[in-house]
């Protein structure tokens, strides 16, 4: 038996780093589009903003949603 499980420590190593990484971007996206969206609509492009708009919302919700799946995931006990 080993004292370390590196197969363990490296699924941990590389989910973290997929995880931590994605997140951020993803909020990212949120604060980018609606900072788009706004100087859109400041320009009277409706057409650009909506879009600007609608993928902060769409980046907003899958930012939230995994943020909800990670706290069930660190809370769900084996």
């Amino acid at each position: 038996m080993a004292v370390i499980d590196f197969h363990s420590l490296g699924q941990v190593i590389w989910v973290s780093l997929v995880a931590g990484s994605g997140i951020t971007v993803l909020f990212s996206v949120v604060i980018w589009g609606a900072d788009k969206a706004e100087h859109a609509r400041r320009g009277g492009h409706d057409g650009p903003a909506l879009a600007y708009g609608v993928l902060a919302i769409a980046a907003m919700v899958l930012f939230a949603a995994a943020v909800i799946i990670g706290v069930i995931v660190m809370l769900h006990k084996d």
